[in-house]
């Protein structure tokens, strides 16, 4: 079994931390993904039409 951890992943908005865990086969077991950045665009797009994110996350 081999656990691969790449952190951060920072090319993105926020930064991830990403653990994945292989069998000795190189066959994927399981995976998780973890935000480390809470930055709160979402609670502004909740009930909002997914449209208006473009808009919205672009200017900030």
């Amino acid at each position: 079994m081999q656990i691969i951890n790449i952190d951060p992943v920072n090319r993105i908005e926020g930064h991830q931390k990403w653990e994945i865990t292989a069998d000795d086969y190189g066959r994927t077991t399981s995976a998780n993904v973890r935000g480390m950045m809470f930055r709160g665009w979402e609670k502004i797009l909740v009930g909002r039409d997914p449209r208006d994110a473009i808009i919205i996350c672009g200017r900030i």
